[in-house]
């Protein structure tokens, strides 16, 4: 993971290596698949050292250095370098070490709609993961309909199905390559946050509150309106947020902001002012600024990147 002494690797040129696991040629038995809508009994997994998560888009999970384990309602995997594994939205799952615990090293790919966002995940024995540094890679393809078609593969298995989830991984994998190639991606705050396994009534209200989010920050947000869409303090769920997912309330927002201002970078001509303020940014400068300090360009110059006059 990292180059020789001295030399500093870019995010960009890690997740490119770390995506190409995704292409590698495998097993039947190595592609692996945690689906949502099967019944089942919660399962335990033997470590109380574990993160627990649940998201609304499909998820590639790889394990790059050790072993680790998922785990959701019906079944745990076992992961080990050169295993895949697809996890469907709305499946709540925990990540954990292997038994005994142990160092790993694993690799998350996020896909909704055209968007696909890249982490890491460590963990450092006795209780201990640290995540980051994340890109988020937005475009025009529509990457999650390419993951449906490996789902399909996946839960089908009908003739040549194996052949045919690997061309698709090949090509989801190409694109998000290209992306990461000719700068569109987004570099959001690394974290690092202690083990802590949230309760069910606490990831019910993380994920309101990120819901309430992704539903209005178009508009000025601030934190005591979440609270109180949430019904709890801004204190608290301030401290919710940041304790089991390694950053702040206000960061979310202004990824949310960051990702649809470059969409619309990308897909639109509206002038920057007009983007500004369907972000829910009075000024436009200010917008400018907060898309110069995350991007490294300015809005112009993205566009100029982008090949888009």
């Amino acid at each position: 993971m990292s180059g020789s002494a001295g030399t500093t690797i870019r995010p960009e040129e890690l997740y490119e290596r770390m995506l190409l696991t995704l292409a590698e040629e495998r097993p039947a038995h190595d592609m692996l698949h945690a689906a949502a809508g099967r019944q089942g009994h919660p399962t335990r997994v033997s470590t109380p050292f574990r993160r627990r998560d649940v998201h609304d888009s499909y998820e590639f999970a790889v394990i790059v250095e050790g072993s680790a384990r998922v785990a959701t309602a019906t079944k745990v995997f076992d992961l080990t370098p050169g295993k895949v594994l697809l996890i469907e939205p709305g499946v709540e799952h925990d990540e954990s070490p292997g038994d005994p615990p142990a160092q790993y090293v694993g690799f998350w790919c996020h896909i909704h709609d055209t968007m696909a966002r890249l982490y890491r995940t460590r963990y450092v024995p006795p209780r201990t993961w640290r995540s980051g540094p994340a890109l988020e890679a937005g475009g025009r393809t529509g990457l999650e309909s390419i993951v449906r078609a490996i789902t399909h593969e996946l839960e089908q298995q009908e003739w040549n199905w194996l052949s045919s989830a690997r061309a698709l991984l090949v090509y989801l994998t190409s694109i998000l390559i290209r992306r990461l190639r000719r700068g569109a991606s987004l570099r959001l705050r690394a974290s690092e946050s202690p083990t802590i396994s949230a309760d069910a009534r606490t990831w019910r209200v993380i994920q309101a509150a990120l819901r309430h989010c992704d539903a209005n920050f178009r508009r000025p947000l601030r934190l005591a309106d979440v609270a109180s869409a949430v019904g709890y303090s801004p204190s608290h769920l301030s401290r919710l947020i940041s304790t089991h997912l390694g950053h702040s309330l206000s960061d979310h927002i202004r990824n949310l902001r960051m990702t649809a201002g470059k969409h619309l970078l990308e897909t639109t001509d509206l002038a920057i002012g007009e983007i500004a303020h369907s972000l829910g940014y009075s000024d436009p400068a200010y917008f400018s600024h907060a898309f110069s300090r995350a991007t490294g360009l300015s809005p112009r110059a993205y566009r100029r990147r982008m090949g888009i006059p």
